[in-house]
């Protein structure tokens, strides 16, 4: 439950951080719209970690170029 929650804390800071909107991160993803905001309203018993892991992959290279642009350091979980 603590992975899960530290990197639901991830994803949903990628999530504001990148340019893209829910709609095209659940297609990236391959999970419907809904589920994106699911986990923004904090529903994290919703969601598996794989199912938090590909959300995560789909934002990520958009996130780390926001975040070098922006001077900041991407953030990694830290393996269990």
């Amino acid at each position: 439950m603590e992975h899960r929650t530290r990197l639901m804390r991830v994803v949903t800071r990628r999530i504001a951080v990148s340019e893209l909107g829910n709609r095209e991160i659940a297609r990236r993803a391959g999970i419907p719209t809904q589920r994106i905001s699911d986990l923004l309203a904090g529903r994290l018993e919703h969601f598996s970690a794989d199912d938090l892991q590909a959300i995560r992959d789909s934002v990520e290279s958009v996130t780390d170029d926001s975040e070098a642009a922006a001077g900041m350091a991407p953030v990694r979980p830290t393996p269990p």
